[in-house]
């Protein structure tokens, strides 16, 4: 029996990369319009595309040659494959940012085109998450087509989710384009290479900046395709018919992520980073609060927003723009692309809280009435903060206004007040920071009381030696005065850090944003350390000032903040520690003031857990990670666990990391040269100039360090975060309630939201164990047990008083 070849003509396209998005447009344009051209003049020619981002820019800039598409598509000689809005980074999607891709894609082309998909294509990603075998199978996918990994001669095989589903995955030969003219070599050496294989498949057609068939390459084939015809059939195809003529029986099995490669994409371009999971984030928590808000009075939103602002932040989850890629200009463009997207949810949430807030009552006189939404299913406990305006400036020397909260049954909370975000040397404007609890999925009430206090001290300062030592029951933190260190951190009198841990570490680098010759960064270049206090007065710009580098800078019954400042050569470091009195976390906020070239930064945890597992978070799943240094990637949390032992770090915008002897290393930022791309021998970026260097400048990152109990949770709550404001509400109409409930904290209900026909609930076990949930939505009459597997993603809709999937 003679192979079977398919031969699988695209024109790989980055929207953005070495170019703006306006070039993209350009070239999609140029390109669709030649592939029209080769479609319309040879018989038995195919081409194949995906990416709804570049039909819909060719819609709407070229329609007539968009409508030639159309017509093409249905005689079946243009393919649409994959069926995603584009080609995202795969790695550091959350996983509802993967559903956001496949609908909005799908919705497209089913709209424009009629057409469905059983194949998923993502050929030039760095890297796929196991999360995405079940989220393809929930989307009715069966294939998967990518390049990166490449593993030689593993060609075809059986892809397992964390939750057990199955897809069939294909690992490209030869990468996913030609360059002119070489078309036929590649199938040469395919065939000759493998002469065993029953079914293969090759792409080609020249890309990355587009370009698709070319008649050189063409007429190659063509000729290729008649001399080989009584050894091999080699047939203008696509990729549903490859897998059609597959046997997928005894196919080789992998369990992994399809990892390493191109580690140092999980860092560059921080700023892309940090907004895209901010731009998450909102996202999530504008569609709860948009839901609660349709639940409980009925409030209509306008769906074109949403789904706007959804597109944004597709497009930015783009693979040379998350993974930090692409060149400056491209950079600022996604930046202010989020910002747009950001700044549309900001309306949305607003519009949406005001609702919620209509029916409660009115406050009393001299009271200040705290609103704050929870977007999650349970009631949260926590400390939180409020910023709100006097109703008169109070001039008076010597005198404060000071901020007592209590419950909606007048219970007075643990409070204190501390220095709002402003600058601003009058009692006018007051940020007060208290414990409460959240009520599920709605408003909780709070109310304020004023009162004035002559020769008010904010700051009661605890004892200090060679540590600032602050013990509240359960939790004890020492931070060294003489290092700026975390000295010791214990939970129950347990020991969650070995020795004087929190070092800012520095490794030498290159100018290679993607760190394409590496798989981990080691050549070890030194420390911060802590600078002298005369330099912490000259660094705060109060050079006369008597100041102690580390000192206590709020500090009350509820929470103490300690801040210290470091130095490793012209870079500097403000890390700012938050001690709560009523919990057992430690927060740890880096400002990092970049001015090295070339360099990586990472933040160290000790542990203690030498013999411990590395775990991290991804899309739906919890994967173990790689122990020995090599760098890895992660989404809202990874940690190392011993027995019942172990400790987290849970972040906002931190993707990836390393793992070693004990020890977390967050890899907070890089210093390469903007799309320095390797090339062979070649020096990787000119040295007789100035060049810009990525992450150069002021950096911020959060990051919570905490024990595993429910980490999921805890990692959303820390991300989602609920939404306060001081409101004064009319009065009329009644107070809301929950809108939905869940029994389990291992359930997340990562999205909640209303559709055309009613609404949608995403629900996911986030352990390995099976277990049930009971999911409550009030208003609608609905209470019901679900039994999930382990890892089971659950995509239900409301189907009157029920739940279906």
């Amino acid at each position: 029996m003679k192979p079977k070849i398919h031969l699988l003509c695209n024109a790989h396209l980055d929207p953005v990369w070495l170019w703006q998005w306006k070039e993209g447009v350009a070239e999609a344009v140029s390109t669709f319009r030649v592939a029209v051209n080769f479609c319309e003049k040879y018989d038995g020619f195919v081409f194949n595309h995906n990416e709804a981002v570049l039909y819909k820019w060719v819609e709407e800039y070229e329609p007539e040659l968009f409508q030639k598409i159309q017509a093409l598509v249905a005689a079946g000689k243009w393919k649409i494959m994959g069926g995603w809005y584009l080609q995202p980074d795969c790695t550091m999607l959350s996983g509802e940012s993967f559903l956001n891709q496949i609908e909005l894609g799908q919705e497209y082309f089913k709209e424009k085109f009629g057409v469905s998909f059983k194949t998923a294509i993502n050929f030039d990603p760095f890297g796929h998450t196991r999360g995405l075998v079940q989220i393809l199978a929930k989307c009715g996918y069966q294939n998967y087509i990518y390049m990166r990994p490449n593993e030689e001669a593993l060609f075809d095989f059986k892809w397992v989710g964390f939750d057990g589903s199955e897809i069939c995955a294909h690992n490209i030969f030869g990468g996913y384009n030609t360059l002119k003219g070489t078309a036929r070599q590649k199938i040469e050496d395919y065939l000759n290479k493998y002469p065993e294989h029953e079914t293969g498949l090759i792409l080609w057609g020249i890309g990355n900046h587009g370009g698709g068939p070319s008649e050189i390459d063409l007429n190659e084939i063509n000729a290729l395709i008649d001399e080989r015809k009584d050894k091999a059939e080699i047939v203008h195809s696509d990729a549903d018919s490859y897998f059609s003529g597959l046997n997928k029986q005894n196919l080789p099995v992998k369990k992994t992520s399809l990892c390493h490669t191109m580690v140092g994409c999980y860092t560059s371009q921080v700023r892309i980073k940090q907004a895209h999971r901010s731009l998450e984030n909102k996202l999530m928590v504008t569609e709860k609060m948009m839901a609660c808000a349709a639940l409980q009075n009925g409030t209509e939103f306008d769906g074109a927003q949403m789904k706007r602002a959804k597109e944004d932040l597709a497009f930015s989850q783009f693979h040379d723009i998350l993974p930090g890629s692409a060149i400056k200009q491209a950079e600022e463009d996604s930046l202010r692309l989020m910002s747009h997207a950001e700044e549309t949810l900001d309306r949305l949430q607003a519009k949406a809280f005001f609702a919620l807030c209509s029916g409660q009552k009115k406050p009393m006189d001299k009271q200040i009435p705290i609103m704050a939404f929870n977007p999650h299913p349970y009631a949260v406990e926590g400390d939180f903060e409020i910023e709100f305006m006097l109703e008169n400036q109070n001039w008076n020397d010597g005198e404060q206004t000071v901020a007592c909260v209590y419950d909606e049954n007048g219970n007075a909370l643990v409070c204190q007040n501390e220095k709002p975000s402003c600058t601003f040397h009058l009692d006018w404007i007051q940020k007060v920071s208290f414990r409460g609890t959240l009520a599920p999925s709605g408003i909780t009430r709070f109310n304020c009381s004023l009162s004035v206090v002559k020769d008010y001290k904010m700051l009661s300062q605890p004892e200090e030696n060679d540590a600032i030592v602050i013990d509240a029951g359960r939790l004890r933190v020492e931070i060294s005065t003489k290092t700026g260190l975390i000295q010791t951190y214990q939970i129950d009198g347990s020991d969650m850090i070995a020795g004087e841990t929190g070092v800012l570490e520095v490794f030498s680098d290159n100018e290679d944003p993607w760190g394409m010759t590496v798989s981990s960064f080691q050549d070890f270049a030194g420390v911060f350390s802590l600078i002298s206090n005369e330099e912490a007065a000259d660094f705060i710009g109060h050079r006369e000032e008597t100041l102690r580098n580390v000192r206590v800078i709020e500090n009350g019954s509820l929470r103490t903040k300690i801040q210290a400042i470091f130095r490793y050569d012209k870079t500097y470091a403000v890390v700012e520690y938050t001690i709560p009195k009523h919990d057992i976390y430690l927060d740890v906020d880096i400002t990092l003031f970049s001015a090295n070239a070339n360099k990586m930064i990472k933040y160290r945890i000790d542990t203690g857990h030498k013999l411990g597992t590395a775990y991290g978070q991804t899309a739906f799943g919890t994967q173990e990670l790689e122990n020995g240094g090599a760098e890895v990637t992660f989404h809202k949390w990874c940690g190392i666990k011993e027995g019942k032992g172990g400790l987290c770090a849970i972040n906002r915008g931190i993707y990836g990391g390393s793992f070693e002897n004990g020890a977390i290393k967050l890899s907070l930022l890089r210093t390469p040269v903007y799309s320095a791309h390797p090339i062979l021998d070649r020096e990787i970026a000119p040295k007789n100039r100035f060049l810009s260097h990525i992450d150069m400048g002021e950096r911020h990152f959060s990051l919570r360090l905490a024990p595993f109990e429910n980490i999921d949770a805890q990692a959303q709550c820390f991300n989602e975060q609920p939404q306060i404001m001081s409101l004064f509400p009319s009065g009329e109409g009644a107070p809301s309630a929950s809108s939905i409930l869940c029994s389990s904290k291992d359930v997340l209900v990562s999205s909640y939201k209303q559709t055309p026909d009613g609404f949608a609930l995403h629900l996911f076990n986030t352990t390995e164990h099976e277990q049930d949930a009971e999911i409550s939505i009030p208003s609608l009459g609905i209470r019901e047990t679900l039994h999930f597997g382990k890892f089971e993603l659950k995509l239900l809709k409301t189907d009157g008083k029920k739940l279906c999937e």
